[in-house]
């Protein structure tokens, strides 16, 4: 994760370091922001996002957006782009997400969003149907439900829940790589750290 700094302000696209207490006024014509102090992660655009959507989704406010990404305009954000966002703001999934890593064992919990079937969801995580059907014995995965529970190898991940995972949690590279495996004390700090960052994006709430 990252820290942004709250004692640099930008003069267009120059940095400058202004005095605490000290007022500054900026050229004419020009728009000065500052940088309010905050961890923040990266977070890759999807179809059809926008600033609103996505402050929405994570209770974050739209001016705490754009001021931990300079030059970005609310109205102009295309897919695929990558945007900072405060690390302790998270969607509902992302905490269902943190909230399936806390488990042991060879699998992680995995709650079906609507519309989901099987294929689409071990296709974009890298999955065999074999692997997901030995951890599923007793589940009919030809017809699942929204919300229903599922296991999953626990290192496979779309692109986006590792860049959450990294961002939010911390969590190492080597805990997405199924070669030469991870430690179980990786494993528990994993766990420890995926819980601690629901923690804080629970207590985040209340500010």
């Amino acid at each position: 994760m990252m820290l942004q700094s709250a004692s640099t302000s930008f003069v267009g696209a120059r940095p400058q370091v202004a005095r605490r207490g000290a007022r500054s006024a900026a050229r004419p014509g020009t728009t000065r922001l500052t940088t309010k102090a905050m961890l923040v992660r990266p977070y890759t655009v999807r179809k059809g996002d926008t600033i609103f959507k996505i402050s929405q989704k994570r209770d974050v406010k739209i001016d705490d957006i754009l001021s931990v990404n300079h030059g970005l305009r609310k109205d102009q954000i295309a897919e695929g782009q990558t945007i900072l966002l405060p690390s302790s703001k998270l969607s509902e999934r992302d905490r269902e997400i943190l909230e399936g890593v806390r488990g042991k064992g060879k699998f992680r919990a995995y709650p079906v969003r609507k519309g989901e079937t099987i294929e689409d969801i071990i296709e974009k995580r890298g999955i065999k149907m074999q692997e997901v059907e030995a951890l599923n014995e007793d589940v009919d995965l030809s017809s699942l439900k929204v919300h229903q529970v599922i296991k999953l190898p626990r290192n496979k991940f779309t692109e986006r829940e590792k860049e959450m995972l990294v961002g939010c949690a911390r969590v190492p590279a080597a805990f997405f790589s199924s070669k030469g495996g991870i430690s179980f004390g990786k494993i528990g700090l994993v766990i420890l750290v995926a819980g601690l960052a629901g923690f804080a994006a629970w207590k985040s709430r209340e500010d």
